[in-house]
């Protein structure tokens, strides 16, 4: 079964997304709107993947984590930077990591 992307963020990163081939594509307005949305994407079975922003992410705040948590192993979730580059203050996967090994992995350059 092949499976479709969906994208949520600001207007420059849906379009950009929709033109790169995402079937489907939310352009973030209110937070009720966007959680509605959110909620149809989870359910569809035939979206195997959500790339949603950063700064919608933490907009959405405590419903998103609460989405995150009630959701099935399809679609995967995946936040990424918007038309400006912002990332979130914590690194999400070094967050994982050190809760996962339990120490801190720093990579550095060679020469540094």
């Amino acid at each position: 079964m092949s499976y479709r992307v969906a994208v949520i963020g600001d207007l420059d990163t849906t379009t950009g997304m929709a033109l790169a081939g995402a079937t489907y594509a939310h352009v973030h307005a209110t937070k009720d709107e966007t959680l509605a949305k959110l909620k149809e994407f989870l359910a569809s079975d035939e979206i195997g993947l959500i790339l949603l922003t950063h700064r919608v992410a933490e907009e959405l705040g405590f419903e998103f984590r609460q989405a995150m948590r009630a959701k099935r192993l399809l679609p995967l979730v995946l936040r990424i930077p918007d038309k400006t580059g912002y990332t979130p203050k914590v690194d999400e996967l070094r967050e994982v990591i050190r809760r996962t090994v339990g120490a801190e992995i720093m990579v550095k350059k060679e020469g540094e």
